[in-house]
Order: structure tokens, then sequence, then C-alpha cells
């Protein structure tokens, strides 16, 4: 699995962690239902598959994407167990964490360290996004 107890400990005390959660099998669905929410996000623009098979002692993985699958995490470790009981912050970290995830598919955002589904061969990013934007304002006939 990609992240593992010891990672979630680093978001949050482990005490609160172990009382949130009652037990290991809800620790461990949050984390995998936390990989599968990043990776509809994530797979249309990198290979998050190659990503998420490497181990949580694995130095290589990328920080970026142990952070956002921790966030996500934890909310999920809140919402099956205890979701009224949840803080503020953890719903702000994990709206945050969305929106976060939206600009990165949407190509706002990047995330460093991720192999591209689409490259060159110069090794450039080969995009099937489009973005139409103008640097004129918005203009409105009214009759």
């Amino acid at each position: 699995m990609y992240l593992s107890i010891e990672d979630l400990k680093k978001g949050m005390r482990s005490e609160v962690l172990n009382v949130v959660a009652r037990s290991d099998e809800n620790i461990e669905q949050a984390i995998i239902d936390a990989m599968a929410e990043v990776e509809s996000y994530l797979s249309a623009r990198y290979n998050i598959a190659l990503e998420f098979q490497k181990e949580p002692n694995d130095t290589t993985r990328v920080p970026m994407v142990v952070k956002v699958v921790r966030d996500i995490a934890i909310y999920n470790a809140y919402s099956i167990s205890a979701p009224i009981n949840m803080p503020e912050a953890k719903v702000k970290t994990y709206d945050d964490t969305i929106r976060f995830l939206r600009d990165v598919q949407a190509e706002k955002a990047n995330i460093i360290g991720l192999k591209r589904n689409n490259v060159k061969e110069d090794g450039t990013a080969d995009s099937n996004y489009i973005s139409f934007s103008s640097a004129s304002p918005k203009r409105t006939h009214h009759y």
C-alpha cells in the first residue's frame, strides 16, 4: 500500500487517529479510498498507477502526492467513524486539497516528479487540454 499508518500520524496525533478510526481496517479503507479519489483526478494527465506501486518506505515517493493522499485519508477516517466530530480544519484541508487536484487536472497547477502520460519525444508535455482566454475585457452589447 502507498501510505502507511505512520504516514497518517504525520498529519494528526496517533492517539486521535486511533480514536477516530477505531481500527486498522478503517484506516486501511480510508487510505484505499483516498488513493482512488486522487487517481480519479490525476490519471488523465499522470501515470499515477506507477506512483501508487511504491511502498511507504520508498524514498522516491513524490512528496506532494503523499501529502494529498494523506490529507484525503485523514478526512476519510473521520468520515467513516466520526463525521459529526470532524474538526473544521480537516474539512478546510480536504476542500483545499480537492481544489488543488482540480487545478492540476485543468493544468493550472503541476505536480513535480510525476511521470506525464502524454510526453513528446523531445520531453515536452503533449496536452489535449484547450484553454480559451483573452486579454481584452468581455464585451456586452445591449440593444
